[in-house]
């Protein structure tokens, strides 16, 4: 489901300003599988979980 973010402005410390825009659910899709790749990249290969190498690749398939 899309989400809606906002691009805010502030001025002197103070928000003054909010725009919407909507994020698909590719883009949604793309971040998590990024986030997924950051977070395990960071583990050693003797660390990882079959299921967290598993998680991995198909992460790193989502972003082909």
């Amino acid at each position: 489901m899309p989400e809606t973010r906002y691009v805010e402005e502030y001025k002197d410390g103070k928000l003054v300003n909010q725009e919407p825009y909507e994020v698909s659910d590719e883009q949604l899709d793309r971040e998590e599988a990024e986030q997924v790749i950051h977070e395990l990249s960071a583990k050693a290969d003797n660390e990882m979980t079959t299921l967290e190498m598993a998680k991995f690749l198909k992460a790193l398939a989502k972003l082909r």
